[in-house]
């Protein structure tokens, strides 16, 4: 089947069955800052239109959230019930949305219009292919996949350049995964998404090699050998030889 990451955006096009995956939106992260004494500009607008112009662009009919839709855990501020339910209605009136939820949904169902599909947190299927969030371990079903996609990660490339300045560019991940005595088989790839937030990374060449959910903990990827990619197409190689690249 064929994925098509979209050029510039940490998103994945299904062509197949008409799809389109994001993964780690984080609405509510500005109101979770304030909580903590930090201003910024509330940008789920902002979000909200650029999942908008990914929806033209191509053509789906389908958008899948693969978790963290929202970001504050285990309440909701007002203006994060506020985007959300902006978001909805912007979205649910032109795809059918359907969601993974992740370890910061909790409550979100309610947020949600009613036509919104929840999949099982162990994660969903579309045709080859398994989804999950991450943050709990997949069905026996979701790893029968031939691929399994996952966010959870927010995968971050870090470097210095030659004046000494820190950069971290969102990359994707894509990992041979390893059988696991827990599960009778295993996908062949791992692909890791970058989160559609713009305020969420997490630098992933850094020593030791590890994830935040149970498959990358308990080994069920390669990391060292994961194809490192950036949202603008550059192939940096396997990230086990990217390691602290003057960090």
């Amino acid at each position: 089947m064929k994925l098509v990451p979209v050029h510039g955006f940490a998103a994945l096009h299904v062509p197949d069955h008409s799809a389109l995956l994001l993964s780690d939106l984080h609405y509510g992260v500005e109101a979770e800052m304030l909580r903590g004494g930090v201003w910024i500009p509330n940008r789920s607008t902002a979000r909200t239109e650029k999942v908008l112009k990914l929806i033209k662009q191509t053509k789906a009919n389908r958008l899948i959230l693969l978790g963290d839709v929202k970001h504050q855990v285990p309440h909701n501020s007002r203006q994060q019930r506020k985007d959300l339910e902006e978001f909805f209605m912007a979205v649910n009136r032109i795809v059918d949305v359907e969601i993974v939820p992740g370890n910061h949904d909790g409550g979100l169902d309610e947020i949600a219009p009613p036509d919104v599909i929840f999949h099982d947190s162990t994660g969903g299927v579309i045709g080859d292919i398994g989804m999950a969030h991450g943050h709990a371990w997949p069905s026996q079903e979701v790893m029968n996949s031939k691929i399994l996609i996952m966010g959870h990660e927010h995968p971050a490339l870090s470097f210095r350049d030659r004046v000494d300045k820190l950069h971290s560019e969102p990359c994707w991940l894509r990992a041979p995964m390893i059988e696991h005595e827990r599960y009778e088989k295993v996908p062949e790839q791992l692909i890791i998404m970058p989160a559609f937030g713009e305020l969420a990374g997490r630098t992933m060449n850094r020593e030791p090699l590890k994830g935040l959910g149970p498959v990358l903990r308990n080994g069920l990827a390669n990391l060292s050998k994961a194809r490192v990619e950036t949202l603008e197409g550059l192939e940096f190689g396997e990230l086990g030889n990217l390691i602290d690249l003057r960090l």
